[in-house]
């Protein structure tokens, strides 16, 4: 199970836990989910991409990878890549009536 706070402008969402596949589906679920209900930052937990595998994908460097080719272009203005956590900048106001994102919002994917 996922954790994932929204406090109606920031979104915290933790994916220790998840395959690499089940946090980026995550992930897009909860952009599209905080971009609609109007929140300004989306904070990703991804942790520090210790697997030591070589070749093996990390959802640090998948999200990474992702951010780079465009894929979160949509939804981000702004970012920050910071130890063990990616935040996104979405250049939306907060939306105070909104319902708060739930982990049983994305989760399953």
């Amino acid at each position: 199970m996922i954790r994932l706070n929204d406090d109606g402008t920031t979104v915290t969402l933790d994916l220790h836990g998840l395959t690499v596949d089940e946090a980026l589906a995550v992930t897009r679920r909860t952009l599209d989910l905080a971009e609609s209900r109007g929140r300004a930052t989306l904070k990703v937990i991804h942790g520090h991409s210790t697997s030591g595998v070589p070749g093996r994908q990390t959802i640090k460097t998948a999200l990474y990878d992702a951010l780079d080719h465009g894929f979160l272009q949509r939804y981000q203005t702004n970012h920050h890549r910071m130890q063990g956590t990616l935040i996104l900048s979405l250049g939306l106001g907060q939306t105070a009536q909104a319902a708060r994102i739930r982990s049983t919002d994305v989760w399953p994917p």
